[in-house]
């Protein structure tokens, strides 16, 4: 299962498991961008089921778990990518700001887990990836406070979320990507983008396929003795 599945990270990780021969259940709250998912793959074939679906809305959540586990029979990986962010200073974000970027980034977090755990733990086993980001670690002076808040609330839950599910076969991890080229990220424009690549020690900016490659990994068994972190995909940006 992968929330925010319509466009930028999320999608390309869809691509990429779609790929490996994964089953899959994508959402998002875009109409137009699940529609376009649709297009772009095979949406005939059985192995995968999209639904337009609010993450921040626990009822609807519920409902995408629910016709996951009866279309498949169980659920093996969740990746939780659906976010939002706004460019503003602490005076200006309005109550409805504060509001919907926490619910989005961090209660929609809780929200699928909770979903997600009693069938995992039926099967003793799982697999959790959580997006978060460099300012969750570090900060921003860009985005408003409570942006760089959620994501460093999901990386004390996907902690927290590790130590009680352990013992259940379900590991838990997160990724925190920086400079990522998204749609997100329309607020860099392009003399932020050349600072930002100077700065980069591998003088590059990120892409989507970088992040879904780390994802793919804690998702695998290779990663089976991983749980509890947060891996940095920023380029060695910021290194901690």
């Amino acid at each position: 299962m992968i929330s925010g599945a319509g466009q930028g990270i999320g999608k390309q990780i869809v691509l990429d498991l779609y790929s490996e021969g994964a089953r899959i259940a994508a959402f998002d709250i875009n109409e137009e961008q699940v529609n376009n998912l649709k297009e772009e793959i095979n949406f005939n074939n059985k192995k995968i089921i999209i639904f337009q679906a609010d993450v921040s809305k626990s009822n609807q959540v519920s409902k995408v778990v629910k016709e996951t586990i009866n279309y498949f029979g169980k659920v093996d990986l969740l990746i939780n990518n659906a976010g939002i962010l706004s460019y503003c200073s602490i005076e200006d974000t309005t109550d409805d700001i504060l509001e919907k970027i926490l619910s989005v980034n961090l209660k929609g977090v809780m929200y699928c887990v909770r979903e997600v755990v009693p069938f995992m733990k039926k099967n003793q086993y799982g697999r959790i990836v959580n997006i978060s980001s460099i300012t969750g670690k570090r900060g921003d002076n860009n985005t408003s406070p409570c942006y760089g808040a959620s994501k460093g609330g999901i990386i004390t839950l996907t902690k927290s979320l590790a130590r009680q599910l352990g013992p259940y076969g379900i590991n838990v991890n997160a990724v925190a990507p920086h400079a990522i080229m998204t749609s997100i990220m329309n607020g860099w424009d392009e003399e932020k983008k050349n600072k930002m690549k100077e700065l980069i020690p591998v003088k590059r900016l990120g892409t989507v396929k970088d992040v879904s490659s780390v994802v793919l990994f804690l998702l695998s068994d290779a990663s089976a003795f991983i749980t509890g972190e947060t891996i940095n995909i920023n380029g060695g940006y910021y290194m901690d």
